[in-house]
């Protein structure tokens, strides 16, 4: 995994408040990670990542609620790994994929919603593969990675 991405994103300008939030968080987080914090990382990942959650479904931006959430898993994911608790980190990327597979195919969805989590997933199958590549086999990783919605109607093909 690497945080690179995950840095470069939250330098994005917005207007409300909770996303300025989430952001000032996570690059704080980013700070305390970079200087071996990783208490403090993780109290800033934390909380960006329950921002992220409570803005999920009704952020006006999809493609940047759906961001925000998978940013928050994969740096706290990154933290874990750091702090030698791989599976744990393991088991915060399978959620987040899940969860983007889940939404992609809720009628309860915004189409929006619905197609940035598909959009995201892609990146989501990413990182669970790099994981497996450094880390090795982990069940809960097979697990997400065998499902798949290229057969579903309203999905485009992930893979």
């Amino acid at each position: 995994m690497t945080g690179t991405w995950v840095k470069g994103w939250v330098g994005t300008t917005g207007v409300d408040s909770s996303m300025a939030h989430w952001k000032a968080q996570t690059l704080s987080g980013n700070r305390h990670f970079d200087a071996g914090e990783y208490a403090r990382a993780l109290d800033c990942y934390q909380q960006a990542l329950w921002l992220a959650r409570q803005q999920f479904a009704d952020w006006h931006d999809a493609d940047e609620a759906v961001a925000a959430l998978v940013v928050a898993h994969h740096n706290l994911a990154d933290l874990l790994v750091a702090m030698t608790l791989p599976d744990r980190a393991a088991d915060l990327l399978c959620h987040i994929h899940d969860c983007l597979l889940a939404t992609s195919q809720s009628p309860t969805s915004s189409a929006a919603l619905r197609e940035a989590a598909v959009r995201h997933a892609r990146s989501t199958r990413t990182e669970l593969l790099a994981f497996l590549g450094k880390h090795g086999h982990h069940d809960g990783i097979q697990h997400s990675l065998g499902q798949c919605l290229c057969q579903t109607g309203s999905a485009h093909q992930l893979h």
